[in-house]
């Protein structure tokens, strides 16, 4: 997969996140996120989120922060999807020299 489709992947995946995320939030059942006792899987999925203003939908800064707030998050996947690719890659190289 070349750099480019993967920060694609990676980008798009940030976006179905950001997504689903504030679905939940719009119907008011966002508290569905939680794993265990004290674990939200909206910050750990989303941690861009936390700028999230009460108007988030209402005012049009709220609408601006919250689409910052996504685009960070699909630059935040995106770069996380390249720095796999190269660790990956490297492992690959890595265990390539050692068979030889």
């Amino acid at each position: 997969m070349s750099e480019r489709a993967t920060m694609y992947c990676g980008a798009v995946v940030g976006l179905a996140v950001s997504s689903a995320v504030l679905l939940l939030m719009g119907f008011g059942v966002s508290g569905v996120l939680h794993a265990g006792n004290r674990v939200d899987l909206m910050y750990v999925l989303w941690p861009s989120s936390l700028m999230l203003v009460t108007g988030w939908r209402t005012t049009p800064t709220g609408i601006l922060i919250t689409v910052g707030s996504v685009m960070l998050n699909c630059a935040m996947y995106a770069a996380l999807a390249l720095a796999l690719r190269f660790a990956i890659r490297l492992c690959a190289r890595q265990l390539k020299r050692a068979t030889r």
